[in-house]
């Protein structure tokens, strides 16, 4: 058995250290982030932002922050994931505690932010397809999304749809050419996701996200089942790499997949817009061909960036937004398309991102995952186990999502979920809320509380070398030597990005007095436990 590596005690450390080899050069005191604006851009940029990261932020200018993050390589997953104490291999397990462990302390914190957006439009998921115990082959796939994370979404394209975990989850693995006397025919299951998931949608756009209308005022379908027939034809022949039998292969789930022309449909695939690929070519030149095909359509741009912008900034962006978004995916300046540091860089800079729709009548803000508010809560509170590990055996029932475990390929929650009428006569749509069942809440609720109120550090008797205990005593000092509005302060600036909504702050003005004969510390954790279910930090604005 390997021997499980110990984590330093305290899990969260000051991200400035990890990251001086790749400060940006500093800016005038005029042009850098105030605490605020800090603050602000580390919510929609990283898993939640901590006093000391602020601290660091606005040292830069929102440009210089993003260059800096842009610059940082890839702290990836699948060489760092070890076998637990009373393991002999890998389990789900291990995955999940080094995705929280990178998540937290992590310094390429938009990277690790990009590729979890990205891992929830480009779905892999361990649940009922095998998958759940390739724990180095998903950790494998989400480093395939780290390292494109700011590369070209064409590039990113091609290597998915190569990747033996995509090939099992969707099921063009072993996928092979029509053979009527056999009764097979090419499996569609990726081509249909490719296209109405991974690409173009269902429905053709308008560069501001809008839906193309035809005469009759109706949503103009991006694809027919013609098309989905013609692409199941060029997504055959495909198997795992090292194989030297196509219908028994070896499985690899870590290298790309390999072609077996003989296995390869040898007829012309009819596509999109009259489009055929001709018959006789090689699996790898249809590939080329159908990924270049889909990669130009009109309606990628926009749909890519929109559910990108949903997903760090706002779930209801104006169509400008969009479109300008949208024309640096089509062109980054220097004419290419399709550069996701462009295309994340002009989200997080954009006017609307920046300013919060200020003067725009439309709402602002996402509703935030439950990963991002455990995560954000632990970074915040410098949480660490005594054993340095981190298991959450319940994180499914407590959060409803954990990372590559979606229920379907449709992710946790559709770009497009709108939970009531009025949203929906409001044109608006909240995604996240898709998630949220009562059960769910109040399972949420608890674990929050748990995390905070129930793990303060030095006032747990006897803690579980599993808990994750967390670090009040800073919070306790303020309180103490600065008093409550200081401290009220600070948890306004690590929560909403600036000033504690008035309304939430009176009310826990009025809960801090009448806490009784409590520790300090016990004050801090309530009041910040009280912040974590408040349906103010509910959303990320």
């Amino acid at each position: 058995m390997l021997v499980v590596r110990t984590l330093p005690k305290r899990l969260v450390i000051c991200a400035l250290s990890l990251q001086l080899l790749y400060l940006p050069v500093d800016a005038t005191a005029a042009e850098k982030l105030n605490a605020a604006e800090a603050a602000r851009l580390l919510q929609q940029a990283s898993f939640g932002p901590t006093l000391s990261d602020i601290q660091a932020a606005g040292q830069f200018t929102a440009e210089q922050w993003i260059d800096w993050q842009l610059s940082m390589p890839a702290t990836t997953h699948a060489d760092k994931i070890e076998t637990l104490p009373e393991q002999k291999t890998p389990v789900p397990l291990s995955r999940l505690e080094t995705w929280w462990r990178i998540a937290l302390t992590a310094p390429d914190q938009l990277r690790q932010r990009v590729a979890f957006a990205l891992s929830e439009i480009l779905v892999v998921s361990d649940q009922g397809n095998g998958l759940n115990n390739r724990v180095i082959a998903l950790a494998n796939y989400y480093d395939l999304l780290l390292a494109h994370s700011f590369g070209n979404y064409r590039e990113l394209l091609q290597q998915v749809t190569l990747s033996p975990v995509m090939g099992v989850y969707l099921s063009h693995l072993g996928n092979q050419k029509a053979d009527v006397a056999n009764n097979i025919r090419p499996d569609e299951n990726y081509a249909r996701e490719l296209m109405q998931l991974f690409t173009i949608g269902l429905y053709q756009l308008n560069p501001d996200g809008s839906k193309k209308l035809d005469a009759a005022d109706n949503p103009i379908p991006t694809y027919d089942q013609q098309a989905i027939e013609g692409f199941a034809r060029v997504f055959t022949g495909w198997t795992s790499a090292g194989t030297t039998n196509f219908l028994k292969p070896k499985a690899d789930y870590l290298r790309p997949m390999i072609p077996f022309a003989a296995y390869h449909e040898p007829g012309e695939k009819r596509l999109l817009n009259g489009v055929v690929l001709p018959a006789g070519q090689t699996p790898q030149q249809d590939l080329q061909q159908a990924l270049d095909l889909l990669f130009a359509e009109p309606s990628l741009p926009p749909f890519i960036s929109q559910q990108l912008i949903q997903k760090l900034v706002t779930s209801n962006p104006s169509p400008a937004y969009v479109g300008r978004v949208t024309q640096v995916f089509i062109d980054n300046g220097q004419g290419v398309r399709g550069d996701l540091a462009a295309v994340v860089k002009a989200i997080l800079l954009d006017e609307e991102a920046r300013s919060g729709f200020a003067g725009v009548a439309r709402p602002f803000g996402k509703i935030r995952e439950p990963l991002l508010k455990t995560a954000h809560s632990w970074r915040v509170t410098q949480s660490a186990s005594p054993s340095g590990h981190i298991y959450l055996r319940t994180l499914a029932d407590s959060h409803n999502q954990a990372p590559l475990q979606s229920p379907s390929v449709f992710n946790f929650y559709r770009p497009d979920f709108s939970p009531s009428a009025s949203l929906q006569q409001a044109g608006l749509v909240a995604p996240e809320l898709q998630m949220l069942t009562a059960s769910n809440a109040l399972n949420m609720q608890n674990h929050l509380y748990s995390q905070t109120v129930g793990s303060i550090e030095g006032l747990v008797a006897n803690p579980s070398q599993f808990q994750m205990l967390a670090r009040f005593q800073p919070f306790a000092d303020v309180l103490q030597h600065q008093g409550l509005n200081v401290l009220l302060d600070q948890f306004g600036l690590l929560a909403f990005g600036g000033a504690m909504p008035a309304e939430l702050r009176l009310i826990l003005t009025d809960l801090a007095s009448g806490l009784g004969n409590i520790t300090p510390a016990q004050k801090a954790a309530y009041l910040w436990y009280f912040i974590l279910i408040s349906p103010q930090y509910a959303v990320q604005q």
